[in-house]
């Protein structure tokens, strides 16, 4: 969503009219999430996705009307089990779209896109629609830790608020060039995150092993240059308890969002008793996962990898 956001800033520069699409209901089995959302401009599609297919296609073509008569308006759009079944598909869904038309006249749009994108590190912050009648600009709002700023259009007594949470993309940290770190590496390529690789031995973290991975050769006692930010998520793997806890204690104090760190059950009682007391015991309590990873009884270093991915994408998704 953090991408929709810059795309709309670019476009509201340009002086480029546009509509947001964005899922606010959602029945069945329909292939995006409620809040997804993508970009329509006078020629067509721009960015983001809310499923694809005919409904998408239609979504677009009804988007490019409304930004010829700049209003907004709601869709609802069905895939009958009928229908879904002639198109391969498992079974049908239900949504509902509302089409937000940005004036982009108005600077305030522009300027709450712009706060969005600058506030989003350090705060709980939301894109909010007014969706209590569908063919009227009430224009947009945001919303950060709790405080909604006013409408940039039409005034409304009645209001139905709708919010989509703003998060940045999911960036990942792995300490550690090991097995575990090999394959978690192209897990978590696949899933197109941006991944960096940190170890103090340079051979461990070649580039032929993470040819396409940010590698980062580092004293595990000087990780304080290391950039990691409150939205960030960290996987510890490294070769040893010494190492671990070193990495853990640095990590710790940069309060990122998540914490993995790969072991069993007598390594988190361990490490633990280690941080009971200290001033890093609150936020090993809240942050730190210990032994990482959904149980799915993993053996393997893949079948590592596959547990470690499940859980990040867990957290990711329910970080609302």
């Amino acid at each position: 969503m953090i991408d929709i956001v810059k795309d709309a800033i670019y476009l509201c520069r340009k002086k480029e009219p546009f509509v947001m699409a964005s899922i606010i209901f959602k029945h069945g089995s329909a292939p995006r999430e409620v809040g997804a959302t993508m970009i329509i401009t006078e020629k067509g599609y721009y960015s983001g996705t809310i499923g694809g297919g005919e409904q998408e296609f239609q979504a677009i073509n009804h988007a490019k009307n409304l930004i010829s008569t700049k209003k907004c308006d709601q869709q609802f759009y069905e895939v009958s089990k009928e229908v879904a079944a002639e198109k391969g598909m498992v079974c049908g869904g239900q949504t509902r779209v509302h089409f937000q038309y940005i004036d982009i006249e108005n600077y305030k749009n522009e300027e709450y896109f712009e706060k969005l994108l600058s506030e989003v590190e350090d705060h709980n912050v939301y894109l909010v629609y007014d969706i209590s009648k569908e063919d009227s600009n009430f224009g947009i709002a945001i919303e950060i830790d709790g405080k909604i700023f006013p409408f940039t259009g039409e005034e409304n007594p009645k209001r139905n608020l709708f919010k989509i949470k703003i998060k940045r993309p999911m960036r990942v940290f792995i300490f550690g060039g090991g097995h575990i770190s090999r394959a978690t590496v192209k897990v978590l390529d696949f899933l197109g995150l941006n991944i960096n690789v940190v170890d103090d031995r340079e051979d461990f973290i070649s580039q032929k092993e993470f040819e396409k991975t940010k590698r980062i050769v580092i004293d595990f006692d000087k990780l304080d240059s290391i950039d990691i930010e409150k939205s960030d998520y960290v996987l510890i793997m490294t070769r040893g308890h010494k190492y671990d806890i070193k990495v853990l204690e640095s990590v710790l104090k940069k309060e990122p969002y998540y914490i993995g760190v790969v072991g069993n059950k007598i390594k988190a009682k361990k490490y633990r008793e280690h941080f009971l007391g200290g001033d890093l015991e609150g936020e090993y309590e809240k942050k730190v996962h210990l032994p990482v990873g959904i149980k799915i009884s993993a053996l393997t270093p893949e079948e590592i990898a596959i547990s470690i991915a499940g859980e990040i994408i867990e957290s990711y998704r329910t970080n609302v």
